[in-house]
């Protein structure tokens, strides 16, 4: 699918703000309510809109801590990757999970209270995932870019 400067400025718009109502959007764009409604809705039946959340501060949640972990597996086995995707399915604390090429198997993304629980979840969940060889563990010090915006 081409996008247009209009399907592109929708895009920036929205993923600043997805709480923009059809009006509020068409207004920002300078057009009218219909087929702004009409150019988000092709948006959606062609998947690049997949849906709308709201971000939530993590420090306010008492999640402030960020701990990479690569790991590198025992064996790459399609059972086995399979297991170890599977299982890391089912731990809340992983936000994000890269299977990769190289060196390193896959990186994973933790967001926990403080490293007292991230050593707990290590040891309790972590560490129990099948088919891993070796771990290893980064805390971040400090965040000096984040964001969900892709440049459009």
């Amino acid at each position: 699918m081409s996008l247009d400067m209009i399907d592109r400025q929708i895009l920036r718009e929205l993923q600043s703000d997805g709480s923009l109502s059809i009006s509020a959007l068409a207004e920002k764009l300078g057009m009218t309510p219909p087929p702004c409604w009409r150019r988000v809705q092709r948006l959606r039946d062609e998947g690049i809109l997949d849906r709308r959340v709201w971000l939530v501060d993590p420090e306010k949640l008492g999640r402030g801590t960020i701990v990479y972990v690569t790991v590198k597996l025992a064996t790459h086995d399609r059972a086995a990757t399979t297991a170890f995707r599977t299982a890391i399915q089912e731990l809340d604390e992983v936000l994000e999970c890269y299977v990769l090429l190289g060196g390193i198997d896959a990186l994973i993304k933790i967001r926990v209270p403080d490293v007292k629980d991230y050593e707990r979840i290590f040891y309790d969940r972590l560490s129990q995932l099948p088919a891993v060889r070796e771990f290893e563990s980064s805390v971040v010090l400090s965040e000096v870019k984040q964001t969900t915006v892709i440049p459009v």
